[in-house]
């Protein structure tokens, strides 16, 4: 037999042997439903609070700080550099370039243009989350002190554009500049200029995840104004209220908002699993089939999910990646991650992080916001558009806006005294100054 013979018998064998491409992707399914099955935890546990929060890094003189130095000023890989004894394990990019650090107190970790994100090791007791974000604030601090610069907890950067950002050396982020700049929205300012707090929560099945994502999706507009911290957006004052959230709402709206079909009867993992392969990954973490010396992280443009992996069965780094590449109000991955609230102070954060557990991990207070929602025998009143609604109301009137049937005020207050009532007595005292940071909002303009 010649040599071009073999080759084309090989490629003959390696044609039949591969699975048909509807068998992968329904296996495909399978693996991102187990994926999330696997993240259920023991009914009546303590259950755990995570919390992710991104910050600006500014020069004290108001500049802006990048990765590398620039004019004099401090870059943010000097910064990981500079928390290596309390971060001690680096987070290296494809190219070999320290992305982040890690320790016992968590990760710390870059958004795309060199914001710091810290994400708590997670606890069941408020005073523990917000003891591992002190730990990050203790290292991080005095070395951009001593350097000139600081952090800003705030929504969105206060000294720059986003155009005039420069992203980090993570690839990751120049296939998803590059994929969402052909979408013409305002994904630039997302990637390049906003700042957030995360706040993540177990579920117990598929039942109680589902829930917790419908109370956390349709309380967003709610949450979002309780933490909105945006003063001053593409250098200019901003008089807008969820601002971020404006931002957010036009980045993608197949990867972004609402997951299609959440608050209708028997949603579930297999539906929304069948949203994230019916949708563009961006790129892909993993050689081709046919190719396994190739390159392993690849840009794969408007192909769906469903074909981008049809090529082999998902690992389980598949489908992590996967759901990193959607970005709704509330996402689930082996947690409830909560998604609506904007970078802030510290004190407000905390706050926030208790009215969390006061609402997610009590029965009183989700069946509470149920029954103002309007939920009757689990049938949820809201459609898909129903939220985006709310939210713009909100941006419209502030907080005389309508939120469901009633205002935003008397929202925030009902959650507030949910919260304080499932609370012990020492996290109840941390709503206060969440209220308070809540009601003051000189910069929105009602209008």
């Amino acid at each position: 037999m010649n040599q071009d013979a073999s080759v084309d018998n090989d490629r003959d064998a390696s044609r039949q042997a591969a699975p048909a491409p509807d068998a992968v992707a329904e296996q495909n399914k399978r693996r991102i439903v187990d994926f999330w099955r696997s993240g259920a935890h023991e009914r009546g546990g303590s259950g755990l609070l995570g919390l992710e929060v991104e910050h600006q890094v500014v020069a004290d003189d108001g500049r802006p700080v990048f990765y590398e130095p620039q004019d004099g000023i401090v870059g943010v890989r000097e910064v990981l550099e500079g928390i290596a004894d309390a971060f001690p394990e680096p987070i290296l990019g494809a190219d070999g370039d320290v992305i982040g650090r890690g320790g016992p107190a968590g990760e710390v970790t870059l958004e795309p243009a060199g914001q710091i994100e810290d994400s708590v090791a997670p606890h069941a007791d408020v005073a523990k989350v917000m003891a591992g974000y002190d730990a990050f604030r203790a290292a991080v601090d005095p070395f951009l002190a001593s350097h000139g610069a600081h952090l800003e907890a705030v929504g969105y950067s206060t000294c720059l554009k986003a155009a005039d950002a420069v992203l980090i050396p993570k690839r990751r982020y120049h296939f998803m500049s590059d994929y969402f700049a052909a979408l013409g929205t305002h994904a630039e300012r997302m990637m390049r200029a906003t700042a957030s707090t995360q706040v993540s929560v177990d579920y117990y099945d598929e039942a109680d995840a589902i829930r917790k994502m419908r109370v956390a999706a349709a309380l967003t507009p709610v949450l979002s104004a309780m933490m909105d911290d945006v003063r001053v957006f593409e250098g200019e004052p901003n008089h807008l209220p969820l601002r971020r959230m404006y931002v957010w709402e036009d980045v993608d709206p197949a990867r972004c908002g609402i997951q299609p079909g959440l608050f209708d009867a028997g949603y579930g993992f297999g539906r929304m699993a069948e949203w994230l392969l019916d949708t563009p990954p961006i790129f892909v973490t993993r050689p081709a089939a046919d190719d396994p010396e190739g390159d392993g992280l690849r840009p794969t443009g408007s192909v769906t999910a469903r074909e981008a992996y049809a090529d082999a069965p998902m690992s389980e780094g598949d489908v992590e990646h996967l759901i990193s590449m959607f970005w709704p109000h509330v996402r689930l991955k082996r947690v409830v991650e909560i998604r609506p609230a904007d970078s802030a102070p510290r004190d407000a954060v905390a706050g926030y992080v208790a009215l969390i557990k006061g609402l997610f991990y009590s029965e009183a207070s989700l069946a509470a916001v149920e029954e103002a929602i309007g939920v009757r025998d689990g049938a949820w009143p809201l459609g898909d558009g129903d939220v985006e609604k709310a939210i713009a109301s909100v941006q419209e009137h502030g907080l005389a806006a309508e939120v469901y049937g009633r205002t935003l005020s008397a929202w925030e207050e009902l959650l507030l005294g949910l919260a304080g009532r499932a609370l012990p007595e020492g996290e109840a005292a941390l709503l206060g100054p969440l209220r308070a940071f809540a009601a003051d909002k000189p910069w929105w303009e009602v209008r």
